[in-house]
């Protein structure tokens, strides 16, 4: 029972990178509050970051159990989803749980996995070094061609702590890349993580 509920806990954990709501947007979590540039303020209730967004990207519905928010930006076919995990998985960290690098390996794993399925071929570029909110973290990049909307190209912004992760996911076409990703750049300047995720959680299962 207990490696059944592990696994289920590395898929949730990459697809809350991936997941993709379609419903119209009605959700709680954001502020009206703005910084100097104008824009809005999403703040997430259950693990605590926040970061702000332009005034003109339309907030979407939360992610089931309240992991994080898809944003949608101006921009045909582009999204930004910006989310929270728990790290509860078996790995090598001195805790017992997964490491960055294991959990970047799993990414690969089943994000390949799940684009197959649909008979969509994946580019993998280099990953790269990142950090995210001031936690050591990855950057995985792809990029594949879709055929109702041409190339695509996703990057994945994710850290990892003793018991809780945090990521961004950007899908944007390849044509608009650099204009949302130098939006992207400037939002994680204001992202926040909310408390720290390497202190000890009580959602985290004891050993």
């Amino acid at each position: 029972m207990r490696i059944c509920i592990i696994r289920r806990y590395v898929v949730l954990s990459v697809l809350a990178l991936c997941l993709v709501q379609t419903l119209s947007p009605t959700h709680t979590d954001a502020t009206d509050n703005t910084n100097e540039a104008g824009w809005k303020l999403y703040t997430n209730a259950r693990f605590g970051f926040s970061i702000h967004y332009p005034d003109d990207w339309r907030l979407g519905n939360p992610m089931p159990d309240g992991v994080g928010v898809i944003l949608y930006p101006p921009i045909e076919q582009s999204l930004v989803a910006v989310s929270g995990h728990m790290n509860v998985v078996t790995g090598n960290t001195p805790e017992g749980r997964q490491t960055l690098e294991e959990f970047a390996s799993a990414h690969h794993r089943i994000i390949t996995d799940l684009y197959s399925k649909k008979q969509i071929t994946l580019r993998w570029k280099s990953d790269q070094e990142r950090s995210l909110a001031g936690f050591p973290g990855k950057e995985l990049i792809f990029t594949y061609t879709d055929d109702k909307q041409g190339e695509i190209i996703e990057h994945h912004i994710f850290s990892l702590g003793r018991n809780e992760g945090r990521g961004i996911r950007v899908k944007v076409p390849r044509s608009a890349e650099e204009q949302v990703m130098s939006t992207i750049r400037k939002m994680l300047e204001t992202y926040q993580p909310g408390r720290d995720q390497n202190a000890v959680s009580p959602l985290v299962p004891k050993q």
